[in-house]
């Protein structure tokens, strides 16, 4: 009789033990490679849903457009942590939903039960309007006072910070520096993937020399590419927090560049991991998480400052430089804004601009900003 409990027992151990996935990463090991077909759509599980939102922005005075991802099973009779993910430089809502695929990678990691389900909204970042030249930066306005009140009236999701998350790339990346390190009271994670020369400098981003972010920052990821161009902006932030014991995550993809091969690893690295810090804790008081160390695995290539913006100066008859498109004698983030304007214009275009074509190859994009940006900052 003994003999056959035991049988059972060791049939059912083996059974339970099968069920297991042999796959499954742990917080502890990220950030790292996902694995194959982590991006690809799977037929065999639940999927979520992707739908277009409007809402009256108070930032522009108009109706703006932004997607979201409701996740597998989405029910008002639960409430649901959002991730408010920001496009880079000549995108919009479509971007990140188009070519970073944000709700396959959310289906198959809900599906793998390595992420609890959350809302994932996809605005457009550049809130552009009559007498806003500076839509970027208009974006925090439109955010915090327009969009995230609709979403939060809209739908069933939680209203406070510790179920509230911004992350983005480059331009997007930039922003979600700018506005999660400056607010946070309504974003105690923040995730910067490849983060671009609209990057405040440290000065800005931590006016108190980082005292509030070591306090509030429940979870800080960044991320770049190698061989990225604009890797230094990004890294001045990592390099602050870590002479400031402000705890952060820095993970490098070696061999990329600024490209959706970084922002996709990125993504799924991220949203484990600010689940793991309490992002979709059911749990109000969420403590702060044990700060996760930089992957040792991954060189960190030799820090740089971030560049710190110098006052626009006095106008003078000296001869301009390349890459001031405003001719104000200093290459500053107005440039940036400028070339945006026309990224991924082509010559014969009417967005088109011979002069913020700074390679000269009859398009505006990626290429021209990068050479910007080893510009940024130089005084005529």
């Amino acid at each position: 009789m003994k003999k056959k409990v035991l049988n059972a027992l060791l049939t059912c151990l083996l059974v339970t033990t099968s069920l297991i996935p042999t796959t499954i990463v742990t917080a502890a090991s990220l950030p790292t490679t996902p694995p194959s077909g982590y991006d690809k759509a799977q037929s065999n599980i639940p999927h979520g849903q992707v739908s277009y939102i409007n809402y009256q922005s108070a930032a522009t005075n108009s109706q703006r457009r932004a997607r979201i991802y409701l996740p597998p099973g989405y029910t008002t009779s639960k409430k649901y942590s959002v991730m408010y993910l920001l496009h880079g430089i000549g995108g919009n809502e479509d971007e990140w939903y188009t070519n970073g695929v944000p709700h396959v990678i959310l289906d198959n990691l809900i599906a793998a039960g390595k992420i609890q389900p959350f809302v994932c909204v996809l605005p457009n970042g550049n809130a552009t309007a009559t007498g806003v030249s500076d839509g970027w930066t208009n974006f925090t306005k439109d955010l915090i006072g327009s969009l995230m009140p609709y979403v939060e009236s809209h739908y069933s999701v939680y209203t406070d910070r510790i179920h509230r998350t911004v992350a983005g790339l480059s331009m997007g990346g930039g922003q979600a520096f700018n506005i999660g390190l400056l607010n946070l009271n309504l974003f105690p994670y923040i995730g910067a993937f490849s983060a671009a020369p609209d990057t405040l400098p440290n000065a800005q981003l931590f006016p108190d020399n980082g005292v509030a972010a070591k306090q509030q920052l429940k979870f800080l990821f960044i991320s770049y590419g190698t061989t990225d161009n604009l890797i230094n902006f990004g890294t001045g932030v990592h390099t602050f927090c870590d002479s400031h014991s402000i705890p952060n995550t820095y993970f490098l993809v070696q061999g990329a560049g600024h490209d959706w091969n970084v922002w996709k690893q990125s993504l799924w690295n991220y949203s484990q991991m600010v689940c793991t810090a309490g992002f979709t804790s059911e749990n109000t008081s969420t403590p702060v998480p044990t700060p996760t160390s930089t992957p040792t695995l991954k060189p960190t290539p030799t820090p740089t400052s971030t560049p710190t913006l110098k006052p626009t100066p006095t106008p003078t008859s000296k001869p301009s430089i390349s890459a001031d498109l405003n001719h104000d004698g200093v290459v500053n983030m107005a440039d940036v804004i400028l070339l945006a304007s026309a990224f991924n214009s082509v010559s014969g275009n009417e967005k088109f601009r011979n002069e913020y074509d700074l390679n000269s190859d009859g398009v505006i994009n990626m290429s021209d900003v990068i050479i910007l940006a080893g510009k940024f900052n130089i005084v005529v």
